[in-house]
């Protein structure tokens, strides 16, 4: 009954994060910001300044993943597709992950996350890393069967992912107030 329990609360909290993250992508008001953003993982900002036509390619492969975030925190908390969903959560937070780790290694640490979208102001560190690697195991625990039907047990799955979900924001206010009090402290 345990695994259950982990596995469905780790499917409710990662359609929480994966319908954030790909919400503020699909928003047109933030195109530019993660076309810019996509660009400067991707180290083609020069690419992306000398053309119009990156920067809506640009612009629409933001909505893109936008879309495809949204569809895999769906399909996270569908049984029949939760397996597919949490593999590819998996290549998602991994691919995420790696793209931080090479700016990091590249001496781009002032690189925005775009985790929380252009509000955020979130630099990319190694507490993100640590987070996509958290994010990473909870989408694993994913490939557990879940229940298909409510329980009693549904209850004190829903309390688990409300409480991963605080712990989660928590974490990552935690994370920009370490970054602001470095900036003020130099």
């Amino acid at each position: 009954m345990m695994s259950y329990v982990f596995s469905d609360a780790s499917a409710l909290f990662l359609m929480w994060v994966f319908a954030q993250a790909g919400l503020h992508k699909v928003q047109s008001a933030n195109g530019a910001y993660y076309a810019n953003l996509i660009a400067q993982y991707l180290n083609l900002e020069a690419y992306l300044d000398h053309s119009a036509q990156a920067k809506s390619q640009f612009k629409l492969l933001a909505k893109g993943i936008g879309i495809v975030e949204v569809t895999v925190a769906l399909a996270l908390v569908i049984p029949s597709t939760r397996a597919v969903a949490a593999m590819l959560a998996i290549v998602i937070l991994v691919s995420y992950l790696l793209l931080m780790a090479f700016q990091i290694v590249q001496g781009n640490k002032e690189l925005d996350c775009g985790c929380m979208g252009p509000a955020g102001q979130t630099s990319i560190s190694g507490s993100l890393l640590l987070r996509n690697s958290i994010f990473s195991v909870l989408a694993w625990l994913c490939l557990a069967p879940g229940n298909s039907f409510f329980t009693s047990a549904m209850v004190m799955t829903i309390v688990i992912s409300l409480v991963m979900i605080l712990l989660n924001l928590t974490f990552e206010q935690l994370i920009v107030n370490a970054q602001r009090l470095k900036v003020l402290s130099h």
